[in-house]
């Protein structure tokens, strides 16, 4: 007997003592979540294990990916199930994954890009004011750590070669702050929450930058699934994460990431990202840097 009509057969209500059945029955494998370093905690690995493994009723592989696009890759050829990723790669990867929880930040599904510099560069107030620097950028496909400064530049009629002296990617969050809070880069672009969280726990490298100006609001890093999982499996995930604060798993998860819940995802949430993503690849004119940037 396959795997869907043992599922079929044990029924959809309560789920996850059927999955587990279901699992021991055909001796599945570990169900594969991916994470990059751009939202690594202390721990949260493990956490992440701790918790999907009891509401799943099955093992659980935590995968680290080093970059957004290994993450589309393993997704793309069924090497994991699903994966916290960033808005920008969600807009990008539509035709192989699916929204599956968002994670609420404040309890909202927003979010917003950083510039950031020194903390005693106090003059500097607005992107044009960062002309000249050597720039940190996190990953090729981040929409805070890439996405939205680099449309604004071209807003501004400029490109990151034109306008900076020099560019570098650290394929982290916490290392765009690292490299400005150290004085490797002058500046760079940086995820609002991260730079939130390493503030409040008064990150040596946080307490030597400022924020030069903040972005409109986007839509949070989601959770997603690849399109050809199976439709209970993914309903199973998003239940679990949606109802994490009801499990004592899931409230040391939230509480470690810095989270008040997941949320149901809805796809108007990326539309901001969405036409970022368009102005980049030519198919959306560019718009004015005041519509991306509020002030800081």
């Amino acid at each position: 007997m396959d795997r869907r009509a043992l599922i079929a057969m044990l029924g959809l209500a309560g789920a996850s003592r059927a999955l587990a059945q279901v699992n021991r029955a055909i001796g599945v494998k570990a169900f594969r979540f991916g994470v990059t370093d751009v939202f690594l905690h202390d721990g949260a690995i493990h956490l992440w294990q701790d918790f999907l493994q009891s509401r799943l009723g099955m093992p659980v592989q935590i995968i680290q990916k080093s970059s957004y696009q290994e993450s589309l890759e393993a997704l793309r050829s069924d090497e994991m199930e699903a994966a916290w990723i960033c808005g920008f790669p969600y807009v990008v990867a539509k035709g192989f994954v699916r929204l599956c929880a968002q994670p609420g930040w404040h309890g909202q599904p927003w979010y917003q890009s950083y510039l950031i510099t020194s903390a005693g560069r106090t003059q500097a107030h607005s992107l044009a004011d960062l002309k000249g620097d050597v720039f940190a950028f996190d990953d090729p496909l981040s929409n805070s750590g890439y996405l939205v400064p680099v449309v604004a530049l071209r807003g501004m009629g400029q490109t990151p070669q034109s306008f900076f002296r020099g560019t570098f990617y650290t394929y982290s969050l916490h290392k765009v702050v690292e490299a400005v809070g150290s004085g490797l880069a002058d500046s760079g672009t940086v995820d609002g929450y991260i730079w939130e969280i390493l503030h409040q726990k008064r990150s040596p490298s946080a307490l030597k930058t400022r924020i030069v100006a903040k972005s409109k609001r986007y839509g949070f890093p989601p959770i997603v699934t690849r399109k050809n999982l199976e439709p209970t499996l993914h309903a199973h995930l998003q239940h679990a994460l949606l109802d994490a604060q009801s499990f004592v798993e899931g409230r040391r998860l939230l509480e470690v990431l810095d989270l008040q819940t997941f949320l149901l995802p809805q796809e108007g949430w990326f539309s901001g990202i969405q036409e970022l993503s368009e102005i980049l690849d030519g198919t959306h004119a560019p718009i004015p840097v005041g519509a991306i940037y509020e002030t800081a």
